[in-house]
């Protein structure tokens, strides 16, 4: 193991030095060149390259982004910004890496070249898929409706299969399957002797997850075989482990230890050190399941000092890179040093240095007193601006409470002084009644009519007060009105049933306005039924949509025809109700049919408990 973990320092330091003398040569070779020039020797430099040293590629890549700039040419801006993007992503600087992606994509769209900005957005969503996987596939869309309406067939085979897997590891397999078989197709189509098995794979695998071992099985033979008549090593040794995992999920431990421990030995010996790792993980499962303890605890060890030489391996490359950045920062330094020195013997021969210098440190102090005090400025300003607000929140919230006191006042009134009256006047017409005791019929009903529009208007005053009294009404304040509304009606008319269902669960907001006119509507409603339907069932009904609350009125009462009957106030009123609440009334009626009455009130004119 010791030997091991060496030879894998070994090769990430002797990687990570020749990249950095390879960026090296780039910078010195391209010195000379014109500006645009150098820009373009910098987006050539293969990627294992520039992935080899992030730290002076970065470097690198944002004064190529710069001279892009001065020289005002957006499509090698942004062809800097993508490079520059994936340099961040390999940085785990994820917050640098969109902002480049995505101006990138708005230069792309400028200028016209979709096929780039599709890619872009394809490489951004793919870059998202463990940290936002809802991000990455909406990032991973655009750029696939933008490649298809340009019908580039050759950035869009790479990028059905990435999107694909974010398919597959949100759980859509048919969806996965469905962009696997697309990439697939465009790999045969273009010959893509790489590319083909990878799909092979893809559908390989999420077949297995659906349980189709038949159809996994299949994809995977073919995979394997291309891969051997290639001699694909790497290939080879990930259909190896493909080959376990699928024996594995069919519980048969003993083929599937097989095709690991193959797997295993390739691995090692081509040194793919993760995937040595994932095959020890499960050939210790494999063993745990065939109970072989000490094979299942051998590889378990073998599992985790691979993990510790995988985290070793990043260690050093870290280290490496530190100590490259450590040497070039000391020679700059070293540079630095030996011109101080040439400045200071030229200073000793030319004293007007001197005072050029003094001049320097009254502007920096001068500076650095404007500095402070333009900050102290913008601190009181912002002081001011804060105080300003409170002030507001407080007058708004005084304003709040004298509404909420004018409001008390007003319904004490209403109750005090109007009801009181009403209650005088109804008392009043029940006493001429039984101090003339009349015959005259009209003059017994006119009574009969002033005592019960007085009633009526009681009524509709203690709902006005009961309104005023409240800033919002929940749904179920203005249910359980109706209901008593219900039951007073029922004692009142005994031929007739009332019939009352709520199906709404949530507890809906509604303001003073949508309370009180949805009230009054579902009173007109059922006091028309009452009076003018001869009906002997009246049922209201309280349900909810995707979208709307309905309240639905229905009686089996005479019914009448729409086209021949002339609009009275009651119907009018309520049609002028539901507008004022941004609601719409729906009347279905015919003869000897009953009528059926819907108010729709549109949820997003609602809040929610």
């Amino acid at each position: 193991m010791k030997k091991s973990l060496i030879g894998i320092f070994l090769l990430v330091s002797v990687t990570v030095f020749a990249q950095k003398n390879y960026i090296d040569s780039v910078e010195i070779a391209i010195k000379n060149l014109s500006t645009e020039e150098q820009v373009r020797q910098v987006l050539a430099i293969p990627h294992d390259k520039v992935l080899g040293n992030t730290v002076k590629s970065e470097k690198l890549f944002s004064t190529a982004l710069e001279h892009a700039r001065l020289i005002q040419n957006k499509e090698l801006e942004a062809d800097v910004c993508t490079e520059l993007a994936l340099i961040y992503a390999y940085l785990g600087d994820y917050g640098k890496r969109l902002t480049h992606d995505l101006r990138a994509i708005v230069i792309y769209e400028s200028i016209g070249n979709h096929s780039k900005a599709g890619n872009t957005y394809g490489n951004l969503g793919y870059s998202m898929r463990l940290r936002d996987l809802n991000k990455a596939k909406y990032y991973m869309k655009k750029g696939i409706e933008l490649l298809e309406k340009e019908e580039n067939e050759i950035l869009l085979n790479p990028i059905y299969d990435n999107y694909g897997i974010l398919l597959q590891s949100s759980g859509n397999l048919d969806s996965a399957i469905l962009f696997f078989n697309k990439a697939l197709e465009l790999k045969i189509k273009q010959k893509d002797s790489i590319g083909i098995p990878f799909a092979l794979g893809h559908l390989s695998g999420v077949y297995l997850e659906k349980k189709d071992f038949i159809k996994s099985k299949a994809y995977l033979d073919q995979a394997y075989n291309i891969r051997k008549k290639r001699n694909d090593i790497y290939g080879i040794a990930e259909c190896l482990v493909l080959y376990g995992d699928y024996y594995f999920a069919q519980k048969n431990y003993l083929e599937a230890i097989t095709w690991m421990e193959a797997c295993y030995k390739m691995a090692l010996e081509n040194n793919y050190i993760h995937m040595a790792q994932y095959a020890a993980e499960h050939l210790s499962l494999c063993f745990e399941n065939t109970k072989s303890p000490q094979k299942a605890i051998d590889y378990l060890r073998i599992h985790q000092s691979l993990k510790d030489s995988l985290l070793n391996e990043s260690t050093n490359k870290t280290i490496a890179e530190l100590e490259i950045q450590f040497e070039t920062e000391k020679n700059e330094k070293q540079i630095a040093e030996q011109k101080i020195e040439i400045a200071k013997k030229e200073l000793e021969s030319k004293t007007k240095t001197n005072t050029l210098i003094l001049i320097s440190a009254i502007l920096l102090i001068v500076v650095l007193s404007g500095f402070f005090i333009y900050k102290q400025q913008k601190q009181k300003q912002q002081q001011l601006l804060e105080e300003n607000r409170l002030k507001d929140q407080l007058a708004l919230v005084k304003i709040q409470n004298e509404i909420h006191e004018e409001r008390l006042r007003i319904s004490r009134d209403l109750h005090d002084n109007i009801g009181s009256q009403l209650t005088f006047i109804i008392s009043s017409v029940d006493n001429m009644k039984y101090l003339f005791k009349t015959t005259d019929e009209k003059l017994n009903n006119k009574l009969r009519d002033i005592s019960s529009f007085t009633k009526t208007t009681i009524t509709q005053l203690r709902d006005t007060i009961w309104a005023l009294n409240q800033e919002q009404i929940t749904f179920g304040d203005l249910t359980g009105r109706l209901q008593n509304y219900i039951t007073t009606a029922r004692s009142a008319q005994e031929q007739i049933t009332f019939e009352f269902e709520n199906t709404i669960k949530s507890n809906y907001l509604l303001n003073t306005i949508q309370g009180v006119n949805c009230h009054r509507i579902v009173q007109e409603s059922i006091n028309n039924s009452i009076k003018y339907s001869a009906a002997s069932r009246i049922k209201l009904i309280l349900m909810e949509t995707s979208k709307s609350i309905v309240v639905s009125i229905e009686d089996d009462g005479i019914g009448f025809d729409l086209n021949h009957i002339q609009t009275g106030n009651g119907l009018l009123n309520m049609k002028n109700r539901a507008k004022k609440i941004n609601a719409s009334l729906n009347i279905e009626s015919k003869p000897d049919t009953g009528t059926k009455i819907t108010l729709i009130i549109p949820k997003d004119t609602l809040n929610v408990v």
